[in-house]
């Protein structure tokens, strides 16, 4: 195993690194670039004034949710790649998921520390299946945001006593359609292909139905990736609840999902910048002025980071003394 410190791949090949740096860069002008017009369109002055008076145990609550949020998303990832053939104890997984979560929030790209789990652990089964058990892992955790998204918004109309909002209804039928689309893609992409295209997607088929499917492990998947979905979406309301600013319950289970899911664009840093401009755009929705989805989603940004900091600290102590 490499030394905990290395928490990106190396890259082998020098003309490679070029572009690789030239993404970075790209990523973090978009990302100052963007927080920077979110502050002039919206009256920071008063979004910050927030902060003054925050209630910091709806913080702490938040940093212990973040906890098991983490725990919970590693034993998902554990189960999955044990499925897979991979040799991965539970306190290795939690360990290694504090690292990834910490990268993936402070680093370009917002995927960065689910690379280095596929680097950090690609020898016990290699590099295919340490790979295909991330992206399986985080692809469980995104369906079931959607799924929970798509429920908020059917059940808008009785939570709120009112019609579902046309902008947000678009929103989500351009997201549903993305997704049929990818499928549809997929599916033609393998009726078509041969060779090598044609036995990855057989391969690829075959260990989603070995890790979702056989053995009743939709159960498994589907309580793990809903409870880490709530832990999200706790520490959002927690957030909010620090600022004074509390969220309906219809809020919570439709326009949140839709903010964290904004996140997956690998455009900015941990996804701040995109974060805020769709909170700030979701936000009037659920009758909540666009300075109080600046400041949640802030704090929710701050939270998240901060609270992996000392398991990410531990792993990587751990990992020096070996």
């Amino acid at each position: 195993m490499p030394e905990a410190a290395a928490l990106t791949p190396a890259v082998d090949d020098a003309s490679g690194a070029v572009p690789a740096s030239r993404g970075r860069g790209l990523r973090m002008v978009l990302t100052v670039l963007l927080l920077l017009l979110i502050a002039w369109l919206v009256d920071l002055q008063a979004a910050m004034a927030l902060f003054a008076e925050a209630q910091w145990r709806w913080v702490l609550l938040g940093l212990a949710i973040v906890q098991l949020q983490i725990v919970l998303s590693a034993l998902r990832w554990q189960i999955t790649a044990v499925r897979l053939g991979q040799e991965l104890s539970v306190p290795h997984a939690v360990g290694e998921y504090y690292l990834a979560t910490l990268a993936n929030l402070s680093l370009p790209g917002g995927v960065t520390g689910d690379a280095a789990r596929i680097y950090r652990n690609r020898y016990t089964a290699g590099a295919a299946a340490s790979a295909r058990s991330v992206v399986f892992e985080r692809l469980a955790g995104q369906l079931a945001l959607l799924l929970v998204a798509i429920v908020g918004w059917i059940l808008w109309p009785s939570l709120m006593h009112g019609a579902t909002p046309q902008a947000s209804a678009r929103i989500l039928l351009l997201a549903l359609g993305i997704l049929i689309l990818l499928v549809s893609i997929s599916a033609l992409a393998y009726r078509i292909a041969g060779g090598r295209v044609a036995r990855f997607f057989r391969e690829t088929g075959e260990a989603l139905y070995r890790v979702w499917l056989a053995d009743g492990q939709w159960r498994v998947q589907g309580l793990l990736s809903l409870a880490v979905v709530a832990t999200y979406l706790a520490v959002f309301a927690c957030s909010a609840m620090a600022l004074h600013q509390a969220l309906p319950l219809a809020g919570i289970i439709s326009v949140i999902p839709l903010v964290l899911l904004s996140m997956v664009i690998p455009l900015s840093i941990g996804g701040w910048g995109i974060r805020e401009a769709a909170a700030v755009s979701l936000w009037p929705l659920m009758g909540l002025s666009a300075e109080a989805a600046i400041g949640t989603s802030v704090l929710y940004g701050l939270i998240s980071t901060l609270g992996s900091v000392p398991g990410a600290l531990l792993t990587l102590r751990r990992g020096a003394d070996r």
